[in-house]
């Protein structure tokens, strides 16, 4: 029994380490897995907050169905706190943003100009007199200015709002706008979820497609809009990247996505010349910078196209990109919101009181410089 015994405690001693091993190992896997729960519902939690939180579509608050353009601004809207306590906006009833309406003709001893573009125009972020649009006039009160500025457009919604509702009005200038983003925009019939219009051109003819523009379900619209937030979920981020491992397709050659839809651009400068000449006003383009734009040559492609269009139609260009570059490293963040202080997320890089106070100058010596326009 005795030499049982004492044979049998070898045995307990070597096992010791065996469970101390298995315990550890529980251990770790235990903490795995609780450490896996806890960064889940981190991220859940962080997600529910951010969308809380955040209005992802600022124009959801502004704008309305539109069949023709996709969405427009909602006439005779007061909004006192859009962007911010005390940072309004309003439009008057012809869905501008503007305070007041525009007769069809120009008032006695005020040149008119219409400022098309997107929510670098609109003034997203700013109060409606501290948009670039309103201080132009403010820098030469012999100007009048009409903000036909409208988030999320591209050029071909700018082209058709204008052809539609702008033209009708007597003008001077018509200050066509843009950033790189637009033309991108012209390429798709959506854009974060809602529908737009089509432009094709067919035998040399610009044609509207998609339209009337289909209406987009508000789920739809809503999950588009949030899915910057949905997208930093891993989950969201690996079943993204099975996806696209799944539905690999060729990659595009550089500028062929350009070059396919610089035909289409042309052509909207083309039309926009004519309906101008149409109504003795003067079409001026204006290529307005991102803040990328500063070190990044991202626009250049389409920067040198629409200059080659000003040319060859002996319109003026205003290349305020080039602007931006000639200033000081140190003078640029100032002019771009960062984004820390308002509840849109999109409102970030989009122009400070003082970047559309700078637009505004820039855009206000061009037009000094051009003949009649004092």
């Amino acid at each position: 029994m005795e030499d049982r015994a004492l044979t049998a405690e070898p045995v307990k001693l070597r096992s010791l380490p065996r469970r101390l091993a298995r315990s550890g190992c529980g251990f770790a896997v235990g903490s795995l897995v609780a450490l896996v729960a806890l960064e889940g519902l981190s991220s859940v939690v962080y997600l529910a907050v951010r969308l809380y939180r955040d209005r992802a579509v600022a124009e959801r608050e502004h704008t309305r169905y539109d069949p023709d353009l996709g969405w427009v601004n909602l006439p005779r809207l007061f909004l006192p706190d859009m962007y911010g306590p005390g940072v309004y906006l309003r439009t008057n009833s012809q869905s501008f943003r503007n305070g007041v309406d525009f007769p069809i003709a120009e008032q006695k001893g005020k040149a008119r100009v219409i400022c098309s573009g997107d929510s670098f125009t609109l003034g997203y972020g700013v109060d409606n007199d501290h948009t670039w649009c309103q201080l132009l006039a403010r820098l030469d009160p012999r100007l009048e200015t009409v903000n036909m500025g409208q988030g999320g457009y591209g050029i071909d919604q700018a082209f058709l709002w204008y052809r539609r509702d702008g033209a009708r009005l007597d003008h001077r200038f018509h200050l066509f706008t843009f950033i790189t983003e637009d033309f991108h925009r012209m390429e798709s019939d959506s854009f974060i979820g809602y529908g737009k219009p089509l432009l094709r051109l067919k035998k040399g003819v610009l044609v509207t497609t998609n339209v009337p523009v289909p209406r987009r379900h508000a789920l739809a619209a809503w999950l588009a809009g949030h899915g910057g937030h949905l997208q930093n979920l891993a989950s969201v981020r690996l079943l993204r990247a099975v996806v696209s491992k799944l539905r690999q397709r060729p990659l595009s050659a550089p500028g062929e996505e350009e070059r396919r839809w610089q035909p289409v651009a042309a052509k909207i400068v083309e039309e926009l010349q004519a309906l101008n000449q149409s109504r003795g006003s003067r079409l001026v383009l204006a290529y307005l910078p991102m803040r990328e734009d500063y070190s990044s040559c991202g626009a250049d492609t389409w920067r040198r196209f629409m200059s080659a269009q000003a040319r060859a139609h002996g319109l003026p260009f205003l290349d305020l990109v080039e602007s931006l570059r000639r200033l000081a490293p140190d003078q640029v963040p100032a002019l771009y919101i960062d984004g820390s202080r308002t509840r849109f997320p999109a409102a970030k890089g989009h122009y400070t009181e003082a970047g559309n106070a700078w637009v505004a100058r820039e855009v206000q010596k061009g037009l000094a410089a051009l003949d009649g326009s004092r």
